[in-house]
This record gives structure tokens, sequence and C-alpha cells, in this order.
């Protein structure tokens, strides 16, 4: 029997089939998965006058998609930890997007509200299932390029939205219902293209135990073992700096039109928030890369490093684009490139591959979603903090912002700096985990022989 020291030494697999296409089909049905985030939104302004409700009734269909979504997610990475992962999403974010669909053929708003929970129970199923099933494709040392992808493709749905959805509704008084229509029917497309998708047992980029393990082998979630969670110090606190951090993000997305516009500087002062969408995009897909070139060249502390750099130039980035964003368009535009290339280090460079290799292919899509999960509510409060600050600052959204987006960012930072620490001796515990996994597999194999 190889011991698990001989297969680490052993010669590399070949690359697992159809790998790209699965990051492909991801990343297109992620796209469409964040369009459909935006369709509401970006549609209201037509959708109220033709079915005759109040322009506030959009706080109660958002509200209501999102509570939804906030309960669902954790269930659903549960589900994927112990299930098929490409069944739950070709259900789940391909045919449930008809969900999305509907709502163009709503006609009043108790039917809008109807579908809107429906659709708001799918929309926080692909990103934890869609990261453990690349983490069975790609190997510690590639899935910073394999994810980069994906989240590129996600944040590109905003400006997609802003395109598309745009030049729709002003079709006509009803055109509105064809964007719900067209971006569910999307949807259920994208559905068709995950059926062709790569689903690996759990484990099988592993070197500890990708050469024995199998769909019947592979270690699946039990509800004793979600509190391990706890006991993996660099998920909990990447887990944390993350979210409060991304706080800041939220924060300045919704605040960040509404500044520009009394900035006064004339139409092409939109050109500064397409800079910084298009700087996120273009960060995720290329520091997913470097940060796999790093990773290869100090394994220990590559990643980390990436995020602290990430962390420091998205700190300069937010106060230069709030504190001397009033001096110009190009000032504008040059600083929120920065922040949103800065922001993508952060993510597809260091947080999201660096949870990926240290939690237990078993608790991958769990720990995700438990992320998520804390994340909806640690976003709400602060932005709803934001607001309260904004009144007892007279209204002022510059100083407002200029203390609710860099502060949670440096916080973010101060608490990324255990992971110098941690993030060595998580991998090392979950290699001695991966490979006791893989005796037991092994006795287990024998013994079925043997009988």
């Amino acid at each position: 029997m190889i011991s698990a020291a001989e297969a680490l030494t052993a010669a590399s697999p070949a690359k697992p089939r159809h790998r790209w296409y699965t990051v492909f089909a991801l990343s297109v049905a992620y796209l469409i998965d964040s369009m459909e985030g935006y369709t509401l939104q970006f549609l209201w302004p037509y959708m109220y006058p033709t079915l005759g409700i109040p322009v506030a009734n959009l706080a109660i269909l958002q509200s209501i998609g999102r509570v939804v979504s906030a309960i669902t997610g954790p269930i659903w990475g549960y589900i994927a930890d112990r299930s098929s992962r490409k069944a739950i999403l070709v259900v789940m974010t391909g045919v449930w997007g008809l969900w999305t669909a509907a709502k163009g053929f709503a006609n009043s708003f108790s039917q809008l509200l109807l579908f809107a929970t429906l659709a708001g129970i799918g929309l926080t199923v692909l990103e934890p299932a869609a990261l453990s099933l690349l983490s069975d494709l790609f190997d510690r040392k590639e899935r910073g390029r394999a994810i980069g992808f994906m989240i590129a493709a996600g944040f590109a749905g905003s400006m997609v939205s802003v395109v598309i959805l745009g030049a729709i509704a002003e079709g006509n008084a009803n055109a509105w219902r064809y964007g719900f229509i067209i971006i569910g029917a999307l949807s259920f497309a994208s559905g068709l293209l995950l059926l062709g998708i790569n689903e690996r047992p759990r484990g099988s980029a592993e070197p500890e135990i990708s050469d024995v393990v199998t769909a019947e082998t592979a270690p699946r979630i039990e509800p004793q073992l979600i509190p391990q969670l706890l006991h993996i110090p660099t998920w909990v606190f990447n887990m944390i700096s993350g979210n409060i951090d991304f706080m800041g993000f939220a924060i300045l997305s919704a605040w960040a039109f509404t500044w520009i516009v009394e900035l006064d500087m004339g139409p092409m002062v939109q050109v500064a928030m397409l800079a910084m969408m298009a700087g996120t995009v273009l960060g995720h897909l290329g520091f997913g890369w470097l940060s796999d070139y790093v990773d290869r060249r100090n394994p220990n502390y590559g990643r980390v490093a990436i995020g602290q750099i990430g962390f420091v130039i998205n700190l300069g980035a937010a106060i230069g684009f709030l504190a001397l964003g009033d001096r110009g368009v190009l000032v504008l535009s040059i600083f929120g490139m920065l922040f949103g290339l800065s922001f993508a280090l952060k993510g597809s460079g260091a947080q999201l591959p660096i949870e990926q290799n240290v939690l237990p292919p078993e608790l991958r899509s769990t720990g995700r979603a438990l992320g998520s999960w804390i994340s909806a509510f640690v976003t709400a409060g602060g932005v709803g903090l934001s607001g309260l600050l904004l009144t007892r600052l007279d209204n002022d959204l510059q100083r407002m912002m200029l203390i609710m987006v860099p502060l949670p960012i440096l916080i973010g930072a101060l608490l990324w700096i255990p992971l110098f620490r941690t993030y060595r001796r998580d991998m090392a515990a979950l290699e001695a985990r991966l490979s006791g996994q893989r005796e037991a597999i092994s006795d287990r194999q024998s013994a079925g022989q043997s009988t």
C-alpha cells in the first residue's frame, strides 16, 4: 500500500477533463446570476408607474429577497457538501431562474412579492457550490486563476446589466417586462450549460487522497463537523476580516453614485464609476493568475502577503477617491480604477483561494455559505449605520464616506495580519487530516478486496 508521503512525491496526474469548460460554464452562470440580482432595482423606475404601486415598495421587495437568501444560504451550503453540487447548480441556478422571468408577467404587488420571494431562494446557491467544485478540479497552486475568472464574471454582471436593462426598458411603458423575461431565460440557458460541467469527488485535487478517493469514499459533511470551522484560525480571521472589509465596499457602492452626481462635473463623471467596475473585473481576471505564481514561489506566505498589499493599496485608493475626487474626473477615475484593482487583489489574489486551501473538502461549501450569511448582516448594519451618520453630519456625503469607507478597510487589514502565522499551520493541519483520511480509505478498500 502506497503511503501518503509517497503519494505526495509521485508524478502529477493528468489534468481533469473539461475543467476550463467548467470554469466557463460557472462564469456564465455567475454573470447571469449577478445580472439577476440587479434586475429589480434597475427596472423599478419603469415598473411602479405602470403597475400603479408606491415607489417605496421597492424596499419591501428587495428586503424580502435578501431575508430569504440569508435564511437559505447556509442550508444550500450544507446540502452542497452532502449531495451533487452539479445537480443543485443546474436546478437552483438554472431552472429556478424562471421565477425571475415570471416577474415579467406580474400585474400586482402581491404577485411581484411572491415571485421575488421564490427567486430569492436560489440566489445564494451558486458561489459556495461553485468554489467547492472548482477546488476539486484545480489544486492548491492553481485555484486563484479559476476563482478569479469566475468572480470577474460576477462583477461584470453589474456592468452588463446597466447596458442591457437600460436599453430594454426605454422601449415603451411595459418594456421592463422583457428585461425580467430575458434574464430569466438566460438563467435557464445557463442551467443547460451547467449540464456539461465536470464534478469530481470531493478532495480529488488534494495530493494526499487524489489517487484513492472515489464518489463512494469521498469525505462528506456531517452536522457535528460544522463547529470544526471555528477551530481553523485562518478561516475565522479571513472571514471576519473579509466581512468587515466588504462593508466598506458596500457603503461606497451604496452612496458613491449619489455623491458623484452632487459633484456636478457633467455627464463624463460616470466614467469614474465605470473605471472602478472595470478595475474590479480586470483585477479578478489577472490577480488570480498572479497569486498562483506567487504561491508556487512561496506557498507559506505568498498569498497572505498579496492580501496585505491589497489592503494597503485599497485603503490609500479609497481615501484618494473620496478626499481628492472633487478635483476632476481624471483624478476620480484613476483612484476609482486603483480601488477596483486592489479590491480584486485582496479577493481572488488572497481571500478566496486561502479559504479554499485551509477548509477540508467536505466543509468548503458550508464554510463559504456561513461567511456570506454573516456578511449579509454585517453589510446591512454598516449601510444602515452610514445613513444614521449621514444625518448627524448634515447630509455631508463626503465626510460620512471618509469615515465609513476607509475605517472598515483599515480594521480588515489589521485582522489580516494573524494569517502570516496561522495560514501555514492550518495548511499543515489540513494535510495531516487528509493523510489520515487516506489511510482510512485505503484500509476500507483493502478490507473490501479481502472479502
